[in-house]
């Protein structure tokens, strides 16, 4: 029994289905850091006061460019073989270009066209997380779907802490990034530098994609409910029809016994009387 169950946590198959099937998306987990990894690189470059942090924005994107890089390299290694090729891949290659590109110095006040690109950019990187994580969500996970919003709306509040001068600690940041995310707009707090704006655009369509699917896994919660009702009702109707027709399948053959045995007697009367004559 020990031995069995080692090999059972051991080949991951201890961990609950439903959360197993919820975190498919770390299967691929350098694209992930990659692309988690070109959030601060972006603000390192939009913020950056010094020198060192621009430096550090432009070592973070090289960073980024490299790892997304070799887990394209390895995913296209185990697909080459398939005729049909997918959009992402494509995605990945034009994240790792304007990775590359975003690696090498660049003025500190940004242009028309540079702003463009690299808001460019970051939109299909926010694309691909979306594809990347929110494809494994399923209304059986709704647990894992709060825990992760939870997750969001922490992280989002430690930017605006960082990114907002408007917000002195980490509650007021975390409280930000609600109304933001909830597009509340209460107008105690609001961002008032271009990062922290450009920040919450991406906090409020990240928002509007976590918690729509917070509130439809909600509902679809009360629907499975219902499903499973009906669907434990068919199943008992099943059930007693299933037992009519074996009893009336037993009754039938009962019957044909009956009819058989009669029929012999029927015969060996008949065969009596034909003696007797």
């Amino acid at each position: 029994m020990t031995k069995k169950r080692h090999r059972q946590n051991k080949s991951g198959s201890g961990i609950y289905p439903i959360t197993q099937r919820f975190f498919a998306w770390l299967s691929r987990p350098l694209l992930l850091s990659g692309l988690v990894l070109t959030i601060p690189a972006f603000y390192f470059l939009l913020s950056g006061n010094t020198d060192n942090v621009r430096r550090a924005g432009h070592l973070l994107y090289l960073l980024a460019a490299l790892t997304i890089a070799l887990d394209t390299y390895l995913h296209w290694r185990i697909n080459r073989y398939q005729k049909r090729r997918s959009g992402k891949m494509l995605l990945d290659i034009l994240i790792i270009v304007g990775s590359l590109a975003s690696s090498f110095p660049s003025a500190a006040e940004w242009g028309a066209l540079e702003w463009l690109l690299r808001l460019g950019l970051c939109a299909a990187i926010l694309m691909r997380i979306a594809t990347l994580v929110l494809q494994h969500m399923k209304p059986s996970h709704l647990v894992q779907i709060i825990g992760l919003a939870l997750l969001m709306l922490s992280a989002a509040g430690a930017g605006f802490y960082w990114l907002e001068p408007n917000v002195t600690n980490y509650p007021n940041g975390v409280w930000l990034a609600f109304t933001t995310i909830a597009t509340v707009g209460y107008g105690d707090i609001v961002p008032s530098t271009p990062a922290s704006k450009i920040f919450a655009v991406f906090i409020v369509l990240l928002g509007y994609a976590m918690f729509s699917i917070v509130t439809a896994n909600i509902a679809a919660l009360f629907v499975g409910e219902e499903e499973e009702m009906f669907e434990r009702e068919l199943h008992a109707d099943i059930r007693s029809l299933t037992r009519e027709v074996s009893a009336l399948r037993e009754e039938l053959r009962s019957r044909e016994k009956l009819f058989v045995q009669m029929e012999k007697e029927l015969m060996l009367r008949n065969k009596t009387k034909e003696e007797q004559a």
